[in-house]
């Protein structure tokens, strides 16, 4: 009976803690989504987002470093080059839904991913669709991944080969400059035509601890690359979601 008495308060606790840490978490990311619900049109563009090209980057040499804060902790990037790129949103992941559950430092500083494609990729999204699925989802630990795969298993009825896909899409886990921007980029939606400009980032600790090294080439595609991944770590400074921009 005594042991069955310390059983049952110890399920009782454990049942007490896990609806404390589910409230904390609904709690928390409630507030997160309201806090950046309403970001304000820091202007209008007259010119349409061209998503031929692929993303514009010019490496920078110098050591260039900026203090930023992630929801909790302090962290330093650095700059490796100026980054744009435009195309069509085939996935986004916000993550926020129990993010205080094996949380990392990557997810205190990268607040969201997008997987963007260019080129003929972004053209006709029904046909895209019709043959491609794209999945943006968070890992058990703190692995973020884009993933892809045909919907036809007879590939010589695709449109376009794996490895035209491979080398027009990117995912790209962004942080953004200020609140602003990552209301902007909380408006953006699957099929937006979008333009984000701002710099591909290494992350570390205000320890020096590295969190986390971006990709340079959008050729990469595995976990030997430099981003741990064939990923994009973005320093978001303006983004263009069709005509309207937030900066």
């Amino acid at each position: 009976m005594r042991f069955e008495k310390i059983w049952n308060l110890f399920c009782t606790l454990c049942f007490i803690v896990f609806v404390v840490i589910v409230i904390n978490s609904l709690l928390g990311d409630i507030l997160f989504r309201i806090k950046y619900s309403f970001p304000k049109i820091s202007g209008i563009s007259n010119e349409l987002i061209n998503t031929e090209h692929a993303p514009k980057q010019l490496n920078i040499k110098e050591n260039k470093y900026i203090k930023t804060y992630g929801e909790k902790n302090i962290y330093a990037l650095k700059l490796q080059a100026e980054y744009s790129i435009s195309g069509l949103v085939v996935s986004r992941n916000t993550n926020f839904w129990f993010r205080d559950v094996m949380r990392s430092d990557f997810d205190d500083i990268c607040l969201m991913d997008v997987g963007i494609v260019w080129g003929e990729l972004a053209e006709t999204p029904k046909k895209l669709h019709k043959h491609w699925k794209f999945s943006s989802k968070k890992t058990l630990g703190s692995g973020r991944q884009l993933s892809w795969r045909s919907k036809d298993s007879n590939h010589d009825n695709m449109p376009w080969s794996l490895s035209y896909v491979n080398s027009h899409i990117s995912h790209t886990h962004l942080i953004p400059a200020n609140p602003n921007v990552m209301g902007g980029l909380l408006s953006i939606k699957k099929n937006d035509i979008v333009n984000l400009r701002g710099y591909l980032v290494d992350i570390y600790t205000d320890k020096g601890e590295t969190v986390a090294l971006t990709s340079l080439s959008r050729y990469d595609k595995d976990t030997t690359s430099r981003g741990y991944g064939a990923c994009e770590d973005m320093y978001v400074k303006q983004v263009q979601i069709g005509n309207k921009i937030y900066r």
